[in-house]
């Protein structure tokens, strides 16, 4: 049977649409025995039909009997779980919002750092501040800077909203922070700033404000040839300036931000006593150096230059007594020494060239170098090392005039002498001298 208001097919003998809920009309089969006339049958009044307008939609009826034809209503497992997950849902936002408003608060922000601060817990004060990017704000920077600091608990404290015209900046929060210690009462005025960075994303993270603790654009001075750490972290050649070395024995370091404290330098070099230097820079645009007289040459690390001065000194009279080229001591000097030493060099050679004056069993009888002074310098030009190593040079050797007949014996003991040497390519070559030795 079809329904007259939706179409759908029910059942034979249903009630109403089962789709729908239209109650459904139909008519009985007549077969022909029962369209036969009855002889005994009492005439019956034709009934009179009226139409029927059937709605686009009716409530299912109750039937004679009280029976609904509509099932009893029940909540699928799906929909139960649907349900419960709802709920749980919100109760995570409702949470999430307590929690992040919590945390992110910027008075309990304020508080926790006053806190921190006062009983010397640099670590968590570190985390609560708003630090600019630099290699050079690190934590341990920021410990070491308060490492002369004493600590006291706090109790009694309280927040509140303070004026400050930065305070009154969009971003920004100026709060008062009073509390107690075991000194007595006290109190802190702070400025928060909102981070570039949220907190899981939706709520505003505020720190407080390094207006205090933090100097900026501080220049350190320090020789060339020195390798420069803060705080043992390695200072790069980005930070020295445009002009720095010129015409000078300094490097000039500018470094845009350390904290304000204490503050550990360290200069170091191949050849040198690591040197360290306590800095306590306190404003903007501090200033300080590393002199050059307080940084020493390791001594074991230069004993090898005395060796190697007697050695030098020793070949090159050597190679001038055989008249040799200079080109065969030549590996011996700097770059800028060549020209200059080749004339030295020459002078000597032309002496036991002589004629007049005949020079021969030329000896070095004693040579004791020494270095007095072991104070790290560099060549203000290039910025190498150079050192000094003195001598006392004893010497002989016979000599002749043309109108001799015989030859004569000359010593000469504990001349003064000195070569310098220069950290260049890699080797410790001579720079400037004076041999201390005068043939006449």
């Amino acid at each position: 049977m079809f329904c007259p208001n939706c179409g759908t097919s029910n059942d034979e003998g249903a009630l109403f649409c089962a789709n729908c809920g239209t109650r459904l009309e139909f008519e009985p089969v007549v077969t022909e025995g029962s369209a036969a006339s009855d002889d005994n049958a009492v005439p019956q009044q034709p009934e009179v039909q009226t139409a029927q307008v059937t709605p686009m939609y009716e409530q299912p009826q109750n039937d004679t009997m009280g029976n609904s034809a509509k099932k009893p209503f029940k909540l699928s497992k799906k929909i139960v779980i649907i349900g419960a997950v709802v709920v749980a849902v919100i109760a995570a936002v409702i949470v999430f919002i307590c929690v992040g408003n919590s945390l992110t608060n910027y008075k309990k922000t304020a508080g926790s750092y006053v806190k921190a601060v006062e009983e010397c817990d640099w670590a968590k004060a570190y985390s609560l501040v708003q630090i600019p990017d630099s290699e050079f704000l690190t934590k341990n920077a920021f410990i070491t800077a308060h490492s002369e600091a004493t600590g006291s608990a706090v109790g009694n404290m309280r927040v509140i909203d303070s004026f400050s015209s930065k305070g009154r900046l969009p971003g920004n929060k100026a709060v008062s922070v009073i509390y107690t210690t075991a000194t007595g009462a006290d109190s802190q005025d702070l400025l928060l700033t909102v981070t570039d960075k949220h907190y899981m994303l939706f709520f505003k993270k505020y720190k407080v404000s390094t207006e205090d603790t933090v100097v900026s654009d501080c220049t350190i001075n320090v020789p060339k040839g020195l390798t420069l750490f803060i705080n043992d972290v390695l200072v790069g050649d980005q930070y020295k300036s445009k002009d720095s070395g010129k015409n000078s024995s300094y490097d000039v370091y500018k470094i845009p931000y350390l904290f304000n404290g204490t503050t550990i330098l360290k200069a170091t070099s191949e050849f040198t006593e690591d040197y360290t230097k306590e800095i306590y820079p306190s404003y903007d645009e501090y200033t300080t150096s590393i002199s050059s007289y307080d940084i020493k040459f390791a001594e074991d690390k230069i004993n090898g230059l005395k060796d190697q001065a007697k050695k030098d000194v020793t070949e090159f009279f050597d190679a001038a007594q055989k008249k040799s080229d200079f080109s065969t001591v030549s590996d011996k000097f700097t770059s800028d020494m060549q020209s200059s030493a080749k004339s030295t060099y020459n002078g000597y050679v032309d002496t036991f060239k002589s004629t007049y004056k005949q020079i021969s069993n030329f000896k070095i009888t004693t040579l004791n170098p020494s270095m007095s002074d072991t104070t790290f310098r560099v060549d203000s030009n290039d910025g190498c090392p150079t050192i000094k190593v003195g001598y006392k040079i004893s010497y002989s050797y016979t000599y002749k005039y043309s109108s001799d007949t015989k030859s004569h014996e000359r010593n000469d003991s504990k001349s003064s002498a000195y070569v310098y040497y220069k950290y260049a390519d890699g080797q410790w070559k001579i720079s400037s001298m004076g041999l201390g030795v005068s043939i006449y």
